[in-house]
């Protein structure tokens, strides 16, 4: 009793009591209305029940009534004749304890005998309706015109004559809401009372009497909140004139006790709900039984088996059982209620339950996930190269092809250990077969998946029959052929499986990885053994790990036996290659920077998320627009005067150990120009850091010379140094509406002659910005393309002529640099230093740039108005006479762009020991004549001469100083530093170093060797070929940086050739046993 919830038997309790008081269930679909000969007329003030809840619990228990014992229903059937066959005349007299009250406050005009017996009846409907399923019933009492006559009257002598028959109904069933009536009342005394003395109330008629009594007695009292209540009060009924009818009634009634009975067993059946525990093995059911959610307690429960199979067994506690040798059996089960007052037990419950054995869940593959992914891989398979999808081809066809009597002894690395846990009675040839038939199958699927492939191995029967005896062995009885599918693919969710793995480990990678893994089949071999001995590890995650842990499989010995049939196979490491493209493939993206004029795309790519290396692709253009041009390095273009063009671009992986590139990204793309020009604002800062870095590492009197130069420009006053701009000025002047402000125009092109002017001496992002977006310096140059016809004019316009876009528009400044690059070492000498001379070359520039009015923008508006070559010469030389500065930071740039620029060119004797230098800007080649070279610091042994000869001794090893070369008195430059390195001079033969590098590596092949000689496992023999090829990469790289002969690299290359192979055959060998 102590898991018996009193809250389970409130309601059940609480309607018998009411049944006990006022009778039973009419079981006739006519219902009583017709048996008593009422009838009833609708009225609109009381349309609705009052319970809707109430009468949906009563069709219920109806329901459960008629399923049980017909001998219950016949109980209730007996008390509700017994209750309408009260005479109205003779029995009237068991309400007199509450009608002599009503009397006595009756008018004279009231016919008493005619108002007691309509009374009586009233008593007797609700008495007999209380179990009526029927709405209609209710409905009729509400509606009855002698009840509401009857109950108008009892309420006016009362001192309330509004009183409706909806009052009447609410004092017994409640509103729904916060008044609970008799019957809500009723349940809430029960609910104080401890489970034993619930479980004692059923049947128990006086029991129940006195718990309805105490419910009528509240109400009774609650005059405030029950209009009925209240009329009672005024009457002067009391509390015990109630008791005295329901008693006399009760005494009346023959049929009560049964029927309170048969309606508690009806209730209890319809709240009746099961539960079951079953067993691990699924051959044990223990059932219980609760109501409203509340257990029932087993004491008062007694279970049998009512039909069904023989091998089920049902215990009277509930638990039901079938034989370990019986797969699966059904049964109907039944429970029955046990009386605590004695009596026959009734049936609460019946259902039929199917046991069946379950050696545990079975692993789902969730194949549509994978054939997802899988067909991804594949599909980009397919758009790749043919061979590639040839070579898987042929695997699958090769491994299809195994045969599996001649073959199988490949599994003996992990068969020797199932077969010495398989039980006697398994046919382990048999069992053998069928495990390398498996094998084939899983490999021959996985590159090439259909969904009724998969689903054919999925549900071979041979399969599962295999993998349920292995997996018996090894403590897991429900081993199928997804935990394989799972063990090698993943679930989709935390079990990730050997390709997740894969995936997440490729991810890892650094670009170099990657680069080293694509181009190393051996280490693509050792990451999926890596993998799936991470896997091994994991037997809570996965079935097969379990088993192949509990049958003494090691990691060793798959890692064995896969590398068996790897060596059997002979188009395994071309098609693992093509998975892996492909792989790569459905995994790669494509980013792209998009130049500001829209003309330009730079490609890059990644895959799994890391970059993969620019070095190891290729672009090209597959079809398109002839505009497009792809260059390999993934800059694509289209020309300046195309607004549109769009063409497919590839990206081909170059294979590091040879072999075609492979297609890893293909793609359409367009290009659209941008509207208007763009000035290039990132390469232009890029220059000029350049060129200002170098300012700052020499003289600090330059970078203060050049800083003094921008503050001057920066100050000049547009009121008194306008007239600077005015060679050209006048030629625009004359052209002029004269809508135009000309003073405000003037003002304007000279704020922005004055702010480029100063600006690009020491350039920011902001301040271009600033400048490109200026909106006065925008409605300038607005003005003057109106006037000239021109289209648009904008900052980047007047940007670009001056500066170019670093591309086939070079600007006046690119132009200056491609004549500075085009002269004889002669020209370039005469030209540092002099002021004249470099002038002449900016003013030859800016002619070829005003020339170029398809080209510039700004170039086609000044001609239009007429502006000449020498305009644009006389309005520089204006600005030289008026700027102080100009002169020293002119030598001061030139200084600083040289050293930007220069390039040395060393000649290095045989033996190392003398280097001749020389330097070139843009190409040209300094002449020594203006040089003047010297050691800054370092080794004493080094030497340094005036010509950039640099040597050391015969007798010194080696020798490193920082050298540099200063410009000569000649230049007008005099001491100016143009280059400074840190050089490095060997005495030696460099085939030496060749000889050490290929020492080394024969050192660390003996090493691996050794490795060989202790290795206790295949895996960490397969590891070590990988550390062969790693060190034979880096041997050959080395020697490359040297710079010994050709030949002798050759030849020195040859023979790390033939060391790696030597020790990867010794290795091999080892692996093969034979």
């Amino acid at each position: 009793m102590t898991t018996f919830k009193k809250k389970a038997l409130v309601s059940a309790l609480a309607v018998s009591m009411l049944t006990a008081s006022f009778g039973g269930l009419p079981l006739s679909p006519k219902g009583w209305a017709e048996k008593l000969g009422l009838s009833y007329v609708a009225n609109a003030a009381e349309s609705g029940l009052p319970s809707s809840v109430f009468l949906g619990r009563l069709n219920e228990l109806y329901a459960a009534l008629a399923a049980g014992d017909p001998a219950d229903m016949q109980d209730v059937r007996d008390l509700r004749d017994e209750i309408v066959g009260l005479d109205d005349t003779a029995d009237q007299h068991l309400i007199d304890p509450v009608w002599n009250k009503i009397s006595d406050n009756l008018p004279p005009s009231v016919d008493q005998a005619e108002l007691k017996t309509n009374l009586f009846r009233l008593v007797k409907a609700v008495g007999s309706f209380r179990y009526d399923p029927q709405a209609s019933d209710l409905e009729a009492i509400r509606t009855n015109p002698e009840f509401r006559a009857t109950l108008k009257t009892i309420a006016a002598a009362g001192g309330d004559e509004s009183i409706r028959m909806d009052d009447f109904l609410v004092f017994l069933f409640g509103d729904g809401a916060g008044r609970a009536g008799v019957e809500g009342t009723i349940a809430g005394l029960l609910s104080s009372k401890s489970a034993i003395e619930l479980f004692q109330l059923l049947g128990d008629k006086q029991g129940i009497t006195t718990v309805l009594l105490e419910a009528t007695e509240k109400l009774l009292g609650e005059t405030g909140s029950y209009k009925f209540s209240s009329i009672l009060a005024n009457l002067g009924v009391t509390p015990q004139d109630v008791r005295s009818t329901v008693l006399g009634l009760q005494q009346k009634l023959q049929q009560d006790v049964p029927a309170i009975n048969a309606m508690t067993v009806a209730y209890i059946r319809s709240a009746a709900k099961p539960s079951v525990k079953v067993s691990e093995d699924g051959r044990k059911h223990e059932y219980a039984l609760s109501v409203f959610g509340v257990g029932v307690p087993s004491i008062a429960l007694q279970w049998a088996k009512v039909s069904g199979s023989a091998d089920v067994t049902v215990a009277p506690n509930g638990a039901v059982t079938i034989p370990e040798e019986v797969e699966i059996a059904s049964a109907v089960i039944q429970a029955k209620l046990v009386n605590p007052y004695g009596g026959s037990a009734k049936v609460i419950f019946e259902q039929e339950v199917t046991l069946k054995a379950d050696d545990g869940e079975e692993t789902e593959f969730p194949a549509a996930q994978f054939l997802e992914r899988m067909n991804k891989i594949h599909a980009a398979l397919l758009a790749g190269d043919p061979a590639d999808v040839q070579d898987v081809r042929d695997l699958r066809d090769e491994i299809a092809g195994l045969d599996a009597a001649a073959n199988q002894v490949l599994l003996n690395p992990i068969w020797n250990k199932i077969a010495s846990q398989l039980p006697e009675s398994a046919d382990q040839a048999k069992l053998k077969l069928s495990l390398f038939e498996i094998f084939k199958a899983v490999g021959s699927f996985q590159y090439d998946p259909q969904a009724s492939d998969l689903e054919a191995i999925r549900t071979n029967p041979e399969y599962r029959a295999t993998l349920k005896t292995i997996g018996a062995a090894g403590g897991v009885p429900n081993l199928v052929m997804d935990d394989i599918l799972v063990f090698l693919f993943g679930d989709g969710e935390s079990r990730k499986g050997a390709d997740g793995i894969i995936r997440e480990r490729i991810a890892s990678l650094s670009s170099a990885e990657l680069l080293e893994l694509l181009g190393n089949p051996q280490a693509i071999a050792a990451l999926s053994l890596q993998a799936m001995e991470r896997l091994l590890g994991d037997t809570d995650s996965y079935k097969i790990s379990s088993a192949i842990s509990k049958l003494g499989i090691t990691a060793q010995d798959v890692g064995a036996t896969v590398l068996g049939i790897q060596l059997k196979l002979q188009k395994d490491l071309p098609a693992t290659y093509a998975m892996t493209i492909a792989l790569i493939r459905s995994e790669t993206v494509a980013s792209a920077i998009i130049s500001e004029d829209g003309l330009q795309h730079e490609y890059s790519l990644k895959t799994f998320g890391v970059d993969v290396p620019a070095a190891a692709i290729q672009w090209v253009k597959a079809s398109g627009s002839p505009d497009v041009k792809v260059l390999p390095n993934g800059t694509v273009t289209i020309p300046r005067g195309v607004e549109s063009a769009s063409a497919v671009i590839q990206a081909k992986l170059v294979n590091p150990a040879g072999g075609p590139a492979k297609v890893i990204f293909e793609q359409e793309i367009t290009l659209k120009a941008a509207e208007g020009d763009i000035f290039p604002a990132g390469p232009f800062l890029e220059r000029m850091k350049k060129l200002r870095d170098a300012l700052l590492a020499g003289d600090p009197a330059d970078a203060e010379a050049v800083r003094k130069l921008r503050d001057e420009i920066a100050g000049l006053d547009v009121s008194r140094n306008q007239s600077l701009i005015d060679p050209v000025w006048k030629a625009i002047e004359s052209d002029l509406p004269a809508s135009v402000d000309q003073a405000k125009l003037k003002a304007g092109l000279f704020e922005i002659v004055k702010a480029v002017g100063s600006f690009q001496y020491d350039p920011t992002a902001t301040e271009l910005e600033e400048i490109r977006t200026n909106p006065e310096f925008l409605e300038t140059l607005k003005t003057i393309a109106e006037v000239s016809g021109a289209k648009s004019l904008t900052m980047d316009d007047y940007l670009l002529f001056l500066f170019g876009d670093g591309e086939d528009r070079k600007g006046v400044e690119g132009t200056a640099i491609s004549l500075v690059a085009n002269m004889e070492p002669k020209e370039l000498a005469d030209l540092i230093g002099d002021k004249e001379e470099t002038t002449d070359v900016w003013n030859e520039a800016m002619a070829k740039v005003l020339s170029n009015k398809e080209d510039y923008a700004l170039s086609a508006a000044l001609q239009q108005f007429g502006v000449r070559s020498s305009d644009l010469r006389a309005t520089v030389k204006n600005f030289q006479a008026e700027l102080r500065e100009d002169e020293n930071a002119m030598k001061a740039l030139t200084v600083a762009f040289i050293r930007s620029e220069a390039v040395p060119k060393v000649k290095i004797t045989d033996d190392g020991r003398k280097h001749e230098y020389e330097l070139t800007v843009l190409g040209v080649e300094l002449p020594s004549s203006i040089l003047k070279w010297s050691k800054v610091s370092g080794s004493k042994d080094v030497k340094v001469e005036p010509n950039g000869k640099v040597s050391i001794s015969k007798k010194a090893a080696k020798g490193t100083a920082v050298i540099q070369a200063v410009l000569s008195n000649r230049t007008g430059l005099s001491g100016k530093v143009v280059f400074r390195q840190e050089v490095t001079l060997i005495n030696g033969d460099e085939a030496g170093d060749i000889k050490e590098i290929v020492n080394e590596l024969k050192e660390k092949l003996d090493d691996i060797e050794a490795k060989l000689d202790s290795a206790t496992n295949d895996l960490q023999k397969v590891r070590l070929i990988a550390d062969v090829a790693l060190a034979g990469k880096d041997a050959v790289k080395e020697i490359n940086e040297t710079v010994a002969k050709k030949s002798e690299k050759e030849k020195a290359i040859k023979d790390v050739q033939n060391q790696v192979r030597r020790t990867i055959s010794l290795i091999i060998e080892d692996l093969l046993g034979f």
